[in-house]
């Protein structure tokens, strides 16, 4: 902050020290002079104007108040130039300020930066953080609870196409992910198409799982098909992004419908790369999160 010149700086204390004198004359008028009046103005027989000064209190208060301020101006910076005894300054004052609140910040993100996702786990603030950091780059496609809505997946759940470790988390959300199911309509006629839908259906909701006479058909054109990427057991290949098809969980829906459709016509699902919004302990904290998260669910 720029100098007052001289003349400004003369004009300034003027008016503050004259301003000062001014409030304890008239405080002290107030209280002890004695001015009578000739009309006096008479009310009741004996109340007369003046008689009913302001609580004596007062005269203590602003007192008190005025002294203050004169010792306040004495050690801090109050007029002109005059910094006062203790040298204080806005601008001091916020950097000092500003760097303690930078030296707090630095030390819990250090802290952050180096546990691990275990610690992070245990750590509520940390928790309370990732669950913001979901809120504002997650919930609008996998919903606010992260279970998921319409064609984007829960996040809470045990079935996970790319795999639900630490790793494989973060590759999701830095780098995203394609999972395309290709479409068998061309290439498999309707009744196949049925068949292998049926024996899908049965084996995910353990409905005629030993019945191998009715799904013989169904499960010989699924091994010809579909084996290589959602294994001999219906399991998936978390590699691949391919589904497990022998639960009874479904992105796309798990009625016979829909599972036709998924074999007739296909799937995508792009899940975009985050590395580019997201810093890298943005990921490790929503990678703890979601673990921690799924955790609650089992």
């Amino acid at each position: 902050m720029a100098n007052l010149p001289f003349f400004w700086q003369t004009w300034v204390t003027g008016l503050i020290v004259l301003g000062l004198i001014f409030l304890l004359v008239l405080v002290l008028r107030i209280y002890f002079a004695k001015d009578e009046h000739e009309d006096e103005i008479v009310w009741d027989g004996d109340l007369k104007e003046g008689s009913a000064p302001a609580p004596f209190w007062w005269f203590w208060l602003i007192t008190i108040a005025l002294f203050y301020s004169v010792i306040y101006m004495i050690f801090y910076p109050s007029y002109g130039n005059y910094n006062g005894l203790f040298n204080w300054t806005v601008a001091q004052n916020y950097a000092e300020s500003q760097a303690k609140i930078d030296d707090e910040y630095y030390k819990k993100l250090t802290l952050l930066q180096t546990s691990d996702e275990l610690s992070l786990k245990k750590n509520p603030q940390a928790m309370r953080l990732a669950s913001n950091i979901y809120a504002q780059n997650c919930a609008t496609c996998h919903g606010k609870d992260a279970q998921g809505q319409d064609i984007f997946p829960n996040l809470i759940d045990q079935d996970w196409l790319w795999g639900d470790k630490s790793e494989q988390i973060t590759h999701s959300i830095a780098q995203g992910r394609k999972a395309i199911m290709p479409a068998w309509g061309a290439v498999l006629e309707d009744q196949a198409v049925n068949q292998i839908a049926a024996y899908v259906k049965s084996v995910s909701t353990k409905d005629g799982q030993n019945d191998t006479k009715k799904h013989a058909d169904g499960k010989a054109k699924y091994q010809q098909f579909c084996l290589g990427c959602h294994a001999s057991n219906l399991t998936g290949k978390t590699l691949l992004g391919a589904a497990d098809l022998s639960d009874d969980i479904w992105l796309y829906g798990g009625d016979l419908d829909a599972i036709k459709h998924s074999i007739k016509f296909g799937r995508r699902g792009v899940m975009p790369a985050h590395k580019d919004r997201l810093d890298a302990l943005q990921i490790k904290l929503l990678t703890a999160w979601l673990q921690k998260s799924r955790i609650k669910t089992r």
